[in-house]
């Protein structure tokens, strides 16, 4: 009888510890899943707080609810529904991925307050930034005119009419991002200015909207390099490209060309400036008025730069990263100056802000430009001199 009392004791006490200590691990798990889905998990209302104040939201996303919702209309396709791995069971729909994206991007925050302030973690935060960014570049493709005879004709036109510089197709610039170190990557991003980068290399209209761009050139190449390898520049400069038939200026057939500064090699399609100390009247006023149309990249990447202030940090990410970056953010400066061209971050003919990571190329070195390029450039300068 004592044995079989002891007995029930000890299996009710056994009984109990089991319940006790699945109770305590019932407690653990709740403790775990209250700080895994914690209630800003829950709610990802972030941009639907931004829309209660249109001020706000213009100052996060640097666009309007209007122009933004007409984003979405380009680019939702392209993107699906995420699940959050950090919640399992929230999803994140596309317009939600977009603002998170222009968020980051107009801000220029680092992914991981990006993450905190909207609850992913930096595995999705970095899938959903490449995703986004592909889902703008497609979505926006008709952004960027093709380089037809037609289009060519109206970029020209517009110079004409807005600098007084004829035949003038567009401007060509390049710039160094800055981005981090990548790993195993030698000196290739190594540039001349001693940090490392991508370069973009860009055409322009007379409106400052993107025409061409060429991103992910290594910054050791630099220079001119990253345009003459590029398919439109190596078209351009073959003359593949179906350009308009010569227009006649001072009796002279003078080819159509696009505008670059000392960073490029003077070429039949490609007019510079003049250079050295002792360049004459006429020469100055030649750089004089090639100065005001080059100004029109300058405004371009000024107002780029000036938009999206990711460009005014490093870029942490890896090149193929950056590159994406970039050129969502071209394509979104082409998508807003259409748009809404009056909501300008940056005044015309201001230079890039001071803290910005995109540095000048580094002018070519000098050659021997051939002498039907001088005769076509010195025409050019006659005809400018001969209406100043």
């Amino acid at each position: 009888m004592l044995n079989s009392r002891k007995a029930t004791t000890v299996f009710a006490f056994g009984l109990a510890t089991c319940i006790l200590e699945l109770e305590r691990q019932e407690k653990q798990q709740q403790r775990r899943n209250k700080q895994r889905f914690r209630p800003y998990l829950k709610k990802r209302g972030n941009l639907e707080n931004l829309l209660q104040s249109p001020t706000v939201f213009f100052e996060n996303f640097h666009m309007s609810e209007i122009t933004f919702n007409a984003l979405l209309g380009f680019v939702e396709k392209h993107l699906v529904s995420k699940r959050n791995t950090d919640t399992k069971t929230i999803s994140i729909p596309p317009k939600t991925q977009l603002g998170i994206i222009l968020q980051f991007l107009a801000t220029g925050e680092l992914k991981r307050n990006s993450g905190y302030r909207n609850h992913i973690n930096t595995q999705d935060l970095r899938t959903i930034l490449e995703e986004v960014c592909d889902a703008i570049c497609e979505g926006l493709q008709k952004e960027f005119p093709k380089w037809t005879t037609e289009n060519m004709l109206k970029w020209a036109d517009e110079f004409e009419k807005k600098y007084k510089f004829p035949n003038c197709l567009g401007v060509v610039g390049g710039k160094h991002v800055a981005i981090k170190k990548p790993s195993n990557s030698d000196d290739l991003f190594l540039n001349y200015k001693g940090f490392h980068s991508v370069v973009i290399v860009a055409i322009c209209d007379a409106f400052y909207r993107f025409t061409y761009i060429d991103v992910g050139a290594f910054g050791k190449g630099g220079d001119q390099y990253a345009f003459t390898q590029s398919k439109l520049g190596k078209d351009l400069l073959s003359d593949k490209l179906p350009f308009p038939k010569d227009s006649m200026l001072n009796d002279y057939e003078t080819p159509y060309f696009i505008a670059g500064n000392d960073a490029f090699p003077l070429h039949l399609r490609l007019m510079k400036p003049y250079y050295g100390k002792h360049i004459d009247e006429k020469e100055q006023v030649f750089n004089s008025k090639l100065s005001d149309t080059l100004r029109c990249i300058e405004n371009a990447f000024a107002i780029l730069s000036a938009r999206w202030m990711a460009f005014q940090r490093t870029f942490p990410n890896q090149p193929y990263e950056a590159q994406k970056i970039i050129a969502a953010c071209c394509y979104l400066h082409n998508f807003l100056m259409r748009e809404s061209p009056e909501t300008y971050t940056i005044a015309p003919d201001s230079e890039i802000p001071p803290n910005t990571v995109m540095t000048e190329l580094r002018p070519c070195r000098r050659g021997r430009p051939l002498d039907y390029c001088k005769e076509q450039r010195n025409n050019l300068k006659e005809y400018l001199n001969s209406c100043a």
